[in-house]
């Protein structure tokens, strides 16, 4: 318990993660299964409160659903969480435009390069395909 608790002193963590930690100091399974079980029900370890606090961050960070995903799968929560909690197509393209606008003056989207330079950005901030191409049909 003493390695858990000092461990979510610093930062909350998942449960994955901090099975991972248990395990590395030569912690048994069963012991694992005991401090996280122990951890879930003192309201230490909740991997959906998580999952949805890194979700918020990570969107006002102007990150997209892949990235957010791809975090989420780095921490190792659970797959259908993850899904439920990262962000729906149409708030998706909001924040896609939002972060275009603040990034990019209208100046530099009249052309093909810039438009081609705006993509690669949003792109590279895990916005899918499907949003991007929506966004640059509206600025056409």
């Amino acid at each position: 318990m003493d390695t858990a608790f000092r461990a979510l002193a610093r930062r909350a963590r998942s449960q994955a993660e901090i099975a991972a930690l248990l395990a590395a100091r030569g912690a048994s399974a069963t012991l694992i299964h005991r401090v996280l079980g122990r951890l879930r029900a003192l309201g230490y370890v909740d991997d959906g409160k998580l999952a949805a606090e890194l979700v918020e961050r990570w969107k006002e960070r102007g990150f997209g659903s892949l990235r957010i995903q791809a975090e989420l799968s780095r921490l190792e929560i659970d797959s259908g969480l993850a899904e439920r909690v990262t962000p729906d197509a149409r708030e998706e393209r909001d924040r896609a435009r939002r972060l275009l606008e603040r990034t990019f003056p209208p100046a530099e989207l009249g052309d093909r390069k810039g438009l081609a330079r705006a993509a690669r950005f949003l792109a590279g901030r895990g916005f899918p395909a499907e949003v991007i191409d929506s966004l640059f049909d509206v600025c056409d």
